[in-house]
């Protein structure tokens, strides 16, 4: 009974594949007609032929993809594929999640937790470049139309092509190939940019600069994020955040500078501006008045975002008001209650303050003063335990409450005789450190 199963389960594979085959065999043959066609004089002439090749082009490309859309059921694929053999399925890891990835001969199929198609990637095309032939094919039906006679079909098959490099550049971002989307939306931006078409894709054209930045790429996001400007498009001002950043990583402090200041006067409720504008004020000690205003105008736009009052805190930091430096800290966590930073930063505050004191006791030689800095230098580092703590119990980052624990094993060290309480606090911590 098994070689039976065995011999049918054999002749079932045959019978898929050779189907499969099939379509890849009459796929080509097509595009080989339509490529005979226009090397014949006369048929060459016609907008017709041209057309038809970048038809054929598509029809060949749309194949290993054919009836496949995103969100349909796992099952649902399986059934419509059931003339395709699932090579091997299991769990991926990427910058978007988890997916399934059940595998195929010509492609990989990526589904979610609920079961559902998110993206495809096709590992094994028919041919090489389909839609960039499919293009040429259509600019040279254009050149040939000069009355516009076929324009409008010329041109749907043109937004076409452009969807279905759209569509492939998302699949490999959400791959976490941001180098290939990257080619893949200026693909895009060559749809729509040339003789037949003459528009632009603002947000295509901006997609392209974020995944440049992305895959590293900062001299052509630049480039696009120029243009974005050019056209009039900010996504909300974030195409001046964005630049800015570009800007930054390029050491151009002067251009960041520009960039965020002209974003502000018209954005100047956008987050990313604001905040670039306080890390570089922050990093330049550049107009303190000024830099408060713009921290004060992010905090009424946004009033519950603890890392604003966190950045206020660091600027009386650098201007020596500690107090204050405090106050806004202990705020940040207040109102945003799992913004470990500012408890923390309060910790460390304090400790590098003791520091500080023990520095200049040793090389106290009058023994009144040397006491008196000592006194206080026990006084700053037990005003750092209670934040310290704080910042180790609300924190689930490890390295956080590592950072924390170091800090409180030192202090609970010094005074480990104080009290039963102050050793078992050290050996609470060491433990913690040592496992």
């Amino acid at each position: 009974m098994k070689k039976v199963l065995l011999a049918m389960a054999l002749v079932l594979s045959v019978t898929f594949a050779s189907a499969q085959s099939k379509a890849v065999t009459d796929a080509l043959k097509a595009i080989d007609k339509a490529v005979e066609a226009t090397q014949n004089p006369k048929k060459a002439t016609k907008p017709a032929t041209w057309i038809s090749l970048a038809k054929a082009y598509i029809t060949a490309y749309e194949l290993p993809s054919k009836g496949i859309e995103p969100g349909f059921d796992q099952m649902l694929l399986k059934t419509i594929l059931k003339d395709q053999k699932v090579l091997s399925s299991a769990q991926k890891t990427l910058p978007q999640g988890t997916f399934t990835v059940d595998t195929y001969d010509d492609k990989d199929l990526y589904y979610n937790d609920f079961g559902q198609l998110v993206f495809l990637i096709v590992t094994k095309p028919i041919g090489e470049n389909l839609l960039g032939k499919a293009q040429d094919a259509l600019l040279k039906a254009a050149e040939l139309d000069p009355k516009g006679s076929k324009m409008k079909d010329i041109q749907a098959i043109f937004e076409q092509i452009h969807n279905y490099n759209y569509e492939d550049a998302a699949s490999y971002y959400n791959l976490g190939d941001y180098e290939k989307a990257t080619t893949l939306f200026e693909e895009c931006l060559g749809n729509y940019n040339n003789q037949v078409m003459q528009k632009v894709d603002t947000m295509v054209l901006y997609n392209t600069a974020l995944l440049s930045s992305m895959s590293g790429d900062n001299a052509k996001a630049e480039k696009y994020y120029k243009q974005c400007l050019d056209y009039g498009y900010y996504s909300e001002g974030n195409v001046f955040s964005n630049l800015a950043e570009v800007y930054r990583l390029n050491a151009d402090t002067l251009s960041q500078k520009k960039i965020l200041e002209a974003g502000f006067e018209q954005f100047p409720h956008n987050q990313g501006i604001l905040v670039g504008l306080i890390n570089l004020y922050t990093a330049t000690k550049e107009d303190p008045q000024k830099l408060f205003d713009i921290i004060h105008t992010a905090q009424k736009n946004e009033p519950t975002n603890g890392s604003l009052y966190y950045a206020e805190g660091n600027v009386y930091k650098e201007l020596g008001n500690i107090e204050k430096a405090v106050e806004l800290y202990n705020k940040s966590t207040e109102i945003q209650p799992d913004y470990v930073y500012g408890v923390l930063s309060v910790g460390v505050l304090y400790y590098e303050q003791a520091m500080d004191i023990a520095e200049k006791a040793d090389s106290e030689f009058d023994q009144v003063k040397y006491d008196a800095l000592v006194e206080e230098f026990n006084l700053s580092l037990e005003k750092a335990i209670p934040p310290f703590e704080k910042a180790f119990s609300i924190s689930s980052n490890v390295e956080i409450k590592r950072n924390a624990a170091e800090f409180l094993k030192f202090i609970y060290f010094r005074f480990r005789d104080k009290s039963p309480e102050h050793m078992a606090a050290y050996e609470k911590y060491n433990a913690f450190l040592t496992e």
